[in-house]
């Protein structure tokens, strides 16, 4: 049985990989305006980690327009880094997979989008702990559970730290290198209290 403390918990963390998963994607203005928002609220809410609660107040503060937009053409499009767990640790297996867990969850990408990608990968967890948290019996709710631990297993925990380490390894500015202390210490602390061992990775 949750308590009414695990429902906030949950809820918070599924808004947590959604303000992540829109750090990855094209930042124009409106974007950007949601992730400050999205970063705030979640701060002055209390998120329980202090850690993780201090970088959203930096991400907040640090999504200026010019200077995400430019770090980002440097990353993703000039860098080459890849968004996708096919092309960034040469799973060639990711796609029909996640594509698996996806459709038993009833989580559609669009067409001709990667369906690998660390945006929907995110999103897909965040449902995932909705489901949880709305789900009207103890069956539903364990194979929800399960499915969210897998994938964090299988899929997110070890391409999430890849990443994290990647946007590192260049000039990836005070907004990116927030997002990948964010995302590395997220999905570190998720696949912790799922009882799965932590993916070697080093802080740069």
């Amino acid at each position: 049985m949750k308590t009414s403390q695990m429902t906030d918990v949950m809820l918070m963390n599924a808004d947590l990989y959604r303000l992540i998963a829109n750090c990855f994607a094209y930042p124009d203005k409106e974007r950007l305006f949601n992730i400050k928002e999205m970063a705030m609220g979640l701060h002055q809410v209390g998120y329980p980690d202090e850690s993780i609660n201090n970088m959203l107040l930096s991400l907040a503060e640090s999504a200026n327009e010019d200077e995400v937009l430019s770090a980002f053409t440097n990353i993703f499009v000039r860098g080459g880094v890849a968004l996708s767990e096919t092309h960034l640790l040469q799973k060639y297996n990711s796609v029909s997979d996640a594509n698996a867990f996806y459709n038993a969850f009833g989580f559609t990408p669009k067409t001709g989008e990667n369906p690998d990608s660390i945006m929907y990968q995110l999103e897909f967890l965040a449902l995932l702990l909705v489901k949880n948290v709305i789900a009207s019996d103890e069956e539903s709710r364990s194979v929800t559970k399960d499915a969210y631990r897998k994938f964090l297993e299988e899929h997110t925990g070890e391409f999430a730290l890849a990443l994290a380490k990647r946007l590192r390894e260049g000039e990836a500015g005070p907004f990116f290198l927030t997002v990948s202390y964010l995302l590395e210490e997220f999905i570190t602390n998720e696949l912790t209290g799922n009882g799965a061992p932590p993916c070697s990775t080093e802080k740069n």
